[in-house]
């Protein structure tokens, strides 16, 4: 696979200078970078295999053969198969036990292993390496991570010990008045304190936040925490989180160490409120999920293979509901429930049907409705005219509303890509300003994105591939790919083009609804007239796509000879609802940013140009539109 998220290399957390008088540990600074600072912070890959070596695939039925040719003692689980350790007990040399502790869980869809008893994990590869070592009469060694990794992640439990020594339960604190604030700020009024103390709940004054320790169930010690504060907008109610490792690397389960051995009936929540209540007015044992909604990591899988029956209890919105069915396949259907009754009434909702709405694109909203799953949206533009620019930021819109977003960039690298993306989300030009920089690129790795590696023309199987191990492993909801033609090389050459491009299209199509994932889809058009409007026949091969798209979605740039480049968007077609139309697109060089135009005059004022072009064009013959 050559899936990679791009994150910037050192944890973060914006709370730490207040709370630890300023100071931290060398390399990992808070302080806003100094000019420079921008060639020097660094950005590393998780370890994922390179486009040039893709790790082999494995299946269940290989796995067990494998296991069963090495006298290798298992039984099958959830989502997991089940073995004595090879990392405990006596070393290499000694066959494994049939009676000793199953505590090695191997990953049914991807074959990648952990030991819930020494933490050690790995791929499907190491597992093999290790078990030969074994043979041989080695002690099989963990799979080591990075210096820069472990120098990491030994940083962040530092910066979690700071914070948790200075936070206080709640009940501890001075003022009564103050209590009784707190808990009604944050929705636990009837929450006890008992509860909050058998959960380790603590209150951090200076920050105003809640902290939510995250402890090993090896041997209780502090792994991590999360911060949660509350802010206002009027009337509105926001929880802003902060976690520490940072986001993608906090695998955490909410509430794990209080789960007994005989526990065989779970409650699983997004939210760990959520859990508090629960447990304390029905007695259940319950977790929560570290991402809420946006993720169930695979990595968490062997610590929920005791349960029999889990409730999957993560919100009451339509996103939230999805997200509960697709956690429920890596679960295994047969022993999971969702709550239907609350969600029910959503379901009915036309807003929430209707998908995610865009922040910086009101008027699509009005067209399209939302940005659904399992939909495919075909989007084309002339040459030069910012497609890339134009559908970076209508996914980075949808990311940043939580839609876990993975990009397929062929025609231009990583590099630049994440350049423009980054620019769009600070809104400025951060080369400007480099003393913003650590600031902006802190919030921008908080962002579920991420990307594939490759580069040029590309097997569509292996991308597909690619793609399906992404929603498995980070719960993808949105994929973009960019484009369409560099999906037709290789292994393509003896057959008609169109005949190729109606493969591909047919492949994302199915792959979209077999995933409940939406895929964006760039194809260029058709060489044309650079005074004709172009359509949805001018999309490239166009029968097919137009065909299986659900959206099409085309950038217009109206190059006139009396004035600057005009650009607007068109929806062509809407197969949600049927609407259609135009809106009009302003373009910031500064930030990179497209706009929607609210001005009606404007739209009326490009309607009558768009009329007046026609006239001529009309006027002028059959030949007058083409170039000597």
């Amino acid at each position: 696979m050559a899936l990679v998220p791009l994150r910037p290399g050192r944890a973060a957390s914006r709370l730490l200078p207040l709370l630890c008088g300023g100071a931290r540990s060398k390399g990992a600074s808070l302080s806003p970078g100094a000019p420079g600072r921008l060639g020097q912070r660094r950005y590393k890959k998780d370890v994922l295999p390179s486009p040039d070596g893709p790790a082999p695939s494995v299946s269940i039925t290989e796995i067990r053969q494998y296991l069963r040719a090495e006298d290798i003692p298992f039984h099958d689980g959830y989502s997991c198969l089940h073995t004595p350790s090879l990392f405990t007990g006596d070393g290499g040399g000694q066959p494994l036990s049939a009676s000793a502790p199953f505590t090695l869980f191997i990953d049914k869809t991807t074959g990648s292993f952990l030991c819930t008893a020494t933490l050690a994990e790995g791929t499907w590869q190491d597992f093999q390496a290790n078990v030969e070592l074994r043979h041989r009469g080695i002690t099989p060694i963990p799979p080591a991570s990075s210096e820069e990794v472990e120098e990491e992640m030994r940083q962040a439990r530092e910066d979690a010990r700071c914070i948790w020594e200075r936070a206080l339960p709640l009940w501890e604190l001075l003022d009564e008045k103050e209590i009784k604030e707190t808990k009604a700020l944050f929705g636990i009024s009837m929450v006890t304190d008992a509860t909050l103390k058998r959960f380790g709940v603590r209150y951090l004054r200076t920050a105003r936040s809640l902290v939510f320790p995250w402890f090993s169930p090896q041997n209780a010690t502090l792994k991590g925490l999360k911060l949660v504060r509350v802010e206002k907008k009027g009337s509105t109610i926001t929880y802003v989180e902060e976690t520490l490792p940072r986001f993608d690397s906090y695998r955490n389960l909410f509430g794990l160490p209080l789960i007994g051995r005989r526990d065989t009936e779970l409650v699983l929540t997004g939210w760990e409120l959520d859990a508090l209540a629960l447990h304390q007015s029905a007695g259940v044992a319950t977790l929560a999920l570290p991402r809420g909604a946006s993720c169930l990591p695979p990595t968490l899988l062997p610590y929920l293979e005791q349960f029999k029956r889990i409730t999957l209890w993560l919100g009451e919105d339509l996103r939230s509901w999805e997200a509960a069915k697709l956690f429920a396949r890596k679960l295994s259907l047969k022993r999971c429930s969702l709550l239907r009754e609350e969600v029910f009434g959503e379901l009915v909702n036309t807003e929430q049907v209707s998908g995610v709405k865009w922040a910086r694109f009101p008027e699509l909203n009005k067209l399209l409705k939302g940005h659904r799953r399992g939909e495919l949206t075909i989007f084309t533009g002339p040459t030069g005219s910012g497609k890339t620019t134009f559908i970076s930021e209508y996914a980075l819109d949808l990311c940043m509303q939580g839609v876990c977003t993975l990009w397929g960039s062929f025609e231009i690298n990583n590099v630049r890509l994440a350049k423009i993306m980054l620019t769009q989300f600070a809104g400025r030009r951060l080369e400007d300003q480099l003393e913003l920089y650590d600031e902006w690129a802190d919030r921008f790795e908080e962002l579920p994105l991420y990307f594939m590696t490759f580069h040029g023309q590309q097997n569509i199987k292996t991308v597909i591939d690619t793609m399906q191990h992404a929603v498995y492993m980070y719960d993808i909801t949105h994929v973009v790919v960019d484009n369409l033609q560099f999906m037709m090389g290789h292994e393509h050459l003896s057959v008609d083009r169109l005949a190729a491009q109606d493969y591909v299209v047919g492949a994302f199509r199915k792959f979209a609804t077999d995933n409940t994932c939406h895929i964006t889809l760039i194809i260029h058009p058709r060489k044309e007239d650079d005074e004709k409007e172009l359509q949805t026949a001018s999309i490239f091969g166009s029968a097919k796509a137009s065909q299986e798209a659900d959206n099409v979605l085309i950038l217009q740039d109206r190059k006139l000879v009396t004035g600057p480049g005009k650009r607007y968007l068109q929806v062509s077609k809407n197969r949600f609802d049927g609407d259609v139309g135009i809106f009009p697109l302003e373009f910031s060089k500064a930030s990179l940013s497209f706009s929607s135009s609210k001005s009606k005059a404007r739209l009326k004022k490009m309607k009558g140009e768009k009329e007046l072009l026609a006239n001529k064009t009309v006027e002028g013959g059959s030949g007058a539109s083409k170039k000597p």
